[in-house]
């Protein structure tokens, strides 16, 4: 359905996987930045079990994503500042959950391990104040109703949610073509989440805007 090239972090494969193949995939991820731009991320994805052959850790050529500790690590290698800090897998249910921890120490080294290349994450400060700009992709195909239907149907369980904590107020965060969002602030965190059919069935690939102090 869309058009990715070369996207090595976990956390853009589960949604390019999400988007290419119509998989069940959710994804819960939050974060926490200090004053001095370091912090911590954490990542879970539930996987439906029709797309991971179970006992297996590898990728699989129905689910072009890495799934042991062993691929996020591989991940890793060569990145500057970002560190592997804690890894499971478990099953519940029909999904296989895999979660994660990164420490880094800089806000720029963790956008350079999210995309290296740049195109999906980027990063910049501009009079004191931080930007992060996530996009999920370059393009996303049309649907007949019939296919939405049917996928809003079988993703309904299946959900995106983001939170990030930055030291002072809550960041700013809003979403270009993505109405379907929805934003909440409380204290120093904000919360954006949404259907994950919604963003696969979404006209045009949806992009993350983040800024903080």
């Amino acid at each position: 359905m869309s058009k990715y090239r070369n996207v090595p972090s976990l956390f853009f494969a589960a949604i390019v996987c999400a988007l290419s193949l119509t998989s069940c995939i959710g994804i819960d991820a939050s974060g926490k930045i200090d004053a001095k731009g370091a912090g911590t991320l954490s990542i879970e994805y539930q996987i439906s079990k029709d797309f991971v052959q179970l006992g297996a850790l590898e990728s699989t050529p129905q689910l072009p994503l890495p799934l042991s500790r062993e691929d996020i690590e591989r991940g890793l290698r060569g990145m500057q500042g970002v560190t592997l800090t804690s890894y499971s897998q478990r099953e519940q249910g029909d999904n296989v959950l895999v979660s994660f921890s990164l420490a880094f120490e800089s806000t720029s080294d963790l956008v350079k391990y999210l995309d290296p290349s740049g195109k999906l994450a980027q990063y910049q400060q501009q009079n004191g104040r931080s930007y992060v700009k996530i996009s999920f992709g370059d393009a996303i195909s049309s649907l007949d109703p019939q296919m939405q239907t049917e996928i809003t149907e079988t993703l309904k369980p299946y959900h995106f949610r983001f939170a990030l904590e930055t030291p002072q107020t809550a960041p700013q965060i809003s979403v270009d073509y993505g109405d379907f969002f929805h934003v909440i602030s409380s204290g120093k965190k904000t919360t954006l989440e949404c259907s994950m059919a919604d963003i696969i069935t979404s006209a045009q690939a949806p992009e993350i805007n983040i800024s903080w102090q």
